[in-house]
């Protein structure tokens, strides 16, 4: 008799579970630890990309970047038709037969140079670069004659088709830059040594940019910094200089390519993530009959991860006629649960009381 009595109760045990177990299933992920079910359905789930923009005028501006051997894929990937792969000594000019985008340049500290090696470069290059500078490495009468050797520089570049990039130290920029500017097509200012100074960089460049536009209106000027410090603030000092530049040399090597990577990713996007070009202007007449053009305007933007709000997620319900569910069921398998556990205590008492009398 015990033995039937043991397998009911355990019947009625497992009845009363399956309210329990209905309530559960309704729950899903919500009775699991917290953060578990977002965490999984994360997993399983592609979240939505959030927007962060940058900078449209930084993303205007045109790079002219050192190559090196691991350069040239940092280069190629965020290059456009406007930019400018440069081999900063003659040694490095094989790197440019890799460069897939833009203009190709070669660095020359002579005049002389340009003369005797720039017809051997024809279909290599397409930009002669001239640094003039004062000090050992620049011939003594090119130093005494800035005006005329840049001459020189300018009448091989026009021989060849080509153009000039003029990037002078400081003070041959300050003393010769103005009469120096008509012969260059590109005027690098050398803000470097300096670009943790702000301040020191627009006393120079503002002023100085503004007579070299006098001199020749269609000047392109870049300033020259080097992959040093926050990269954040080179972006920020060259949003200082608005309105005075066009595009932005980076002086770098393969040491320094990461930090060359994260200054160009600040700039802009890489050329697969650019957004399409938008359709061509749609004119629309309004009730008077007068055209008015409408033009979308383009925004770039970088992708950064963002967490989803609750019931974003799929699986994750958040909905009231759920959970009024799940608490009916709740109440009636814990009651149902009570009543068998207080049946069972009670049989168990009657029984040993019955068995004390009858001895």
């Amino acid at each position: 008799m015990a033995k039937y009595l043991i397998c009911f109760v355990m019947v009625l045990l497992l009845a009363a579970c399956a309210p329990v177990s209905a309530a559960r299933a309704l729950t899903g992920p919500s009775l699991a630890v917290p953060g578990q079910a977002v965490a999984q359905a994360q997993s399983q789930t592609q979240l939505p990309a959030a927007p962060r923009e940058v900078d449209p005028w930084l993303a205007g501006l045109w790079i002219d970047m050192s190559m090196g051997s691991q350069l040239v894929g940092l280069y190629n990937d965020y290059a456009g038709p406007q930019d400018i792969a440069r081999a900063d000594h003659i040694s490095l000019v094989d790197l440019l037969d890799k460069v897939d985008a833009g203009h190709r340049l070669v660095v020359f500290k002579n005049a002389a140079d340009v003369e005797e090696l720039v017809p051997h470069l024809v279909g290599k290059i397409d930009i002669i670069g001239y640094n003039l500078e004062n000090g050992p490495a620049n011939r003594p009468d090119e130093q005494a004659d800035p005006v005329g050797s840049i001459r020189r520089v300018r009448a091989v570049a026009d021989q060849y088709g080509m153009k000039v990039f003029f990037g002078p130290n400081r003070a041959i920029a300050l003393s010769h830059g103005v009469q120096m500017a008509p012969y260059a097509d590109y005027f690098v200012l050398q803000v470097q040594q300096v670009q943790t100074e702000p301040q020191t960089v627009q006393e120079f460049v503002v002023p100085l940019v503004a007579q070299l536009r006098q001199a020749n209106p269609n000047l392109q000027v870049s300033v020259q910094i080097r992959t040093e410090g926050n990269v954040e603030d080179l972006a920020d000092l060259l949003l200082s200089l608005q309105g005075s530049i066009d595009g932005v040399s980076i002086l770098t090597n393969d040491e320094t390519a990461v930090v060359a990577k994260s200054l160009i990713s600040e700039l802009r996007l890489p050329i697969t993530e650019v957004p399409a070009p938008l359709p061509s202007p749609t004119p629309v007449k309004t009730d008077g009959s007068v055209a008015v053009m409408i033009t979308p305007t383009a925004t770039l933007r970088r992708s950064v991860l963002v967490t989803p709000m609750p019931g974003e997620i799929e699986g994750v319900t958040t909905e009231p006629e759920s959970s009024a569910a799940r608490s009916l069921l709740l109440f009636a398998g814990l009651s149902i649960m009570g009543v068998i556990i207080s049946g069972v205590v009670a049989t168990v008492f009657i029984y040993s009381f019955r068995t004390a009398r009858g001895r």
